[in-house]
């Protein structure tokens, strides 16, 4: 079946997702992690890491931010014997640091109306003429979304079948352990194709009909109001009816004469 092809072919993309990353984030970068494009050092930005950069006395380092982002302030641990100056350029904010002493050291950070820039500055005999940045978290956003983009049904199953932990997409554990009984007027093409739940939501995989507009989604009390139908909180998510929590007994109810019921199994387990 189509879906069970695509449960392996998650499994396998779970199993990829949990390696771990070349470019993982970490606290503090020293020059010799970043990389090089002609004559800018760049760094891999993350929210909350710190960048080393080198400057020189007598020299400028231009410190290069995204296209894009506008500038909000520069602050500094020691202003004394820095010089800074900045400037926007064809859409691109630039912030110029000249070291006014030898063998100096302070921090800087940057507020864009996007992010903090974090750099820990030293003036030394050789030093940075450019620095930037490239972004990651923004290219994998991106990627995602062309992916769900051309790949619709791929984005309900990762939201239906899939979970994130630590960044990693997981597949949920399922209980497929349901059986349905419809009422004399109930055709099987009425009846779900699938039920199951991950122990918060219940997930109905609804058949196409065009002989009935879709059903409503009610809780029926089997205990002290036996029979009594509630209206359930639910939504719709492509094929699937989803409703924030378990059932002991639902009702699929297209009419009167016509209706569907959900039961845990009695005897069962997962699929």
């Amino acid at each position: 079946m189509l879906w069970k092809r695509k449960l392996a072919m998650a499994v396998l993309g779970a199993m990829l997702c949990s390696a771990p990353s070349v470019h993982a984030a970490q606290g503090f970068y020293s020059a010799e992690e970043g990389t090089w494009q002609e004559s800018r050092l760049v760094y891999p930005y993350y929210e909350g890491s710190v960048y080393q950069v080198y400057a020189k006395l007598g020299h400028v380092t231009d410190i290069e931010l995204r296209t894009g982002e506008t500038l909000q302030g520069v602050l500094a641990g020691e202003t004394l014997r820095w010089e800074i100056d900045t400037a926007t350029v064809g859409g691109t904010a630039h912030v110029y640091i000249k070291p006014k002493a030898e063998n100096i050291s302070t921090n800087f950070i940057i507020n864009t109306n996007q992010r903090s820039y974090r750099l820990v500055i030293a003036a030394m005999e050789s030093y940075h003429s450019i620095v930037k940045w490239n972004y990651p978290a923004d290219a994998r956003k991106n990627l995602m979304k062309l992916r769900e983009e051309r790949h619709p049904e791929e984005k309900e199953f990762n939201e239906i079948f899939m979970e994130n932990r630590d960044g990693k997409l997981i597949l949920k554990a399922m209980n497929y352990s349901y059986e349905t009984k419809g009422s004399d007027k109930a055709e099987k093409s009425l009846y779900p194709l699938r039920v199951f739940d991950d122990g918060t939501r219940t997930y109905i995989e609804m058949p196409k009909s065009n002989k009935y507009d879709l059903p409503v989604l009610y809780n029926v009390d089997d205990s002290e109001k036996k029979g009594k139908l509630t209206l359930v909180n639910y939504r719709m998510h492509g094929a699937y009816f989803i409703a924030d929590r378990v059932f002991a007994h639902a009702r699929l109810y297209y009419s009167h004469k016509v209706y569907v019921d959900i039961f845990p199994k009695k005897e069962g387990g997962n699929e």
